[in-house]
């Protein structure tokens, strides 16, 4: 156990940057780390604890890492493709909106062209009952000039019949006046049987 701790104390004492800036040297690290240690049955810290304590914590960290490094080099390649995909989801979004825009502006002048339609219709129609408002109007106007054309034949009649009573008037006036004056001082029942004469 003690050989796994002097091991163990040499890896953690590198440094992290070294290993960032020279991926193969991490690469062979963790190779190193995973077969040496990890898959050895003894490199457990449940085994470990009972040589040392503070050996224990190395165990559970170097185990930790191993596992840290497995997920990661499944995870890395799914990563970058999250990144592309993200990137190329931004270019088919921007895409999208410009559609998008696009969409709102024709359904803009098509609701403005429906509106100018309505608009129309309705015009039309007010225009059509107007139309059908003044046929009617006209129906009734030519009725009352046909019966008004008829009290023109009745009217010049009964000019010329008062023109005819007017011109005889005076006569009549006379005859009328000279029976009153004959006739006024007989009995009612002779003057009946002359003015029926």
């Amino acid at each position: 156990m003690s050989k796994f701790c002097l091991r163990l104390k040499h890896v953690t004492h590198l440094r992290a940057n070294k290993l960032e800036r020279k991926p193969r040297r991490k690469a062979f690290i963790v190779t190193i780390l995973h077969f040496r240690y990890v898959n050895n049955p003894e490199f457990k810290p449940e085994v470990v604890k009972n040589a040392s304590m503070a050996c224990e914590g190395l165990v559970k960290w170097v185990c930790a890492m191993d596992v840290y490094d497995r997920v990661a080099k499944v995870v890395a390649p799914k990563k970058l493709k999250l990144a592309g995909a993200e990137q190329e989801l931004s270019v088919q979004m921007e895409k999208l909106n410009v559609k998008r825009s696009q969409l709102q502006n024709v359904e803009d002048k098509l609701q403005a062209l429906n509106d100018e339609f309505e608009a129309m219709q309705q015009k039309k129609k007010d225009l059509e009952d107007n139309i059908d408002i003044c046929s009617k109007k006209l129906e009734r106007a030519e009725k009352l000039i046909g019966g008004l054309g008829g009290e023109k034949e009745r009217w010049t009649e009964n000019a010329k019949t008062l023109g005819e009573k007017y011109i005889n008037i005076t006569g009549d006036v006379l005859l009328s006046s000279a029976l009153v004056a004959y006739l006024g001082a007989f009995t009612v029942d002779f003057r009946l049987v002359r003015s029926h004469l």
